[in-house]
């Protein structure tokens, strides 16, 4: 077998026992330092890094003409931090939420916002079933239906960004559709 020390020179088993360690602890006490003291600290560090982050921070505004249509007719509107929107038309029991996974049943009637007919849950008469907050539903749907109370029904102003995106869906639902949806919560299974 071969003995790696014994041809190795003398300097270089004093730099790989001694000299390596050392460098690599004041590199981190160094960067520890740093770190502690704030001294590279960001100025504003709620904005976001990249611009990429900045685009899409920017992109979640509404196109005017839907703003304006929403100001009309939901005048009332609670907002919520990712942009949706909702008006409590019925309140529920208040203690009885769904928690994230746990199924749901809801009645739901989905509209665009000039009140053209999308989908409903009452055609087959039945409510409709899902596992609450684990993105079986559009976003915006799924975090409303976890602040909800058995019983509650909400009228929910749905952006683009929290419904069917940038994109839509081909011969169903434009780009950059805001979706108006009537929901209930029937039960908390």
């Amino acid at each position: 077998m071969f003995d790696f020390r014994r041809t190795m020179p003398h300097g270089l088993t004093f730099m790989r026992t001694l000299l390596v360690p050392a460098i690599f602890g004041i590199i981190l006490l160094t960067i520890a330092i740093v770190t502690r003291s704030g001294k590279f600290a960001r100025e504003n560090p709620g904005a976001p890094i990249n611009s990429a982050m900045r685009e899409a921070m920017d992109m979640m505004v509404l196109p005017p003409e839907q703003e304006a249509i929403i100001g009309q007719l939901f005048p009332a509107a609670e907002i919520t931090k990712s942009g949706l929107r909702y008006i409590i038309t019925q309140e529920g029991d208040g203690v009885t939420k769904p928690t994230r996974g746990q199924p749901v049943a809801i009645h739901y009637r989905g509209t665009f916002l000039d009140g053209t007919y999308l989908d409903d849950s009452f055609k087959n008469g039945d409510t409709y079933k899902f596992p609450a907050g684990k993105a079986q539903v559009v976003p915006g749907l799924d975090q409303a239906v976890l602040d909800m109370s058995k019983g509650e029904k909400r009228t929910l102003i749905i952006p683009y960004w929290l419904g069917y995106g940038e994109k839509g869906v081909q011969g169903k639902i434009p780009a950059k559709t805001t979706l108006v949806f009537e929901v209930e919560l029937v039960d908390v299974i």
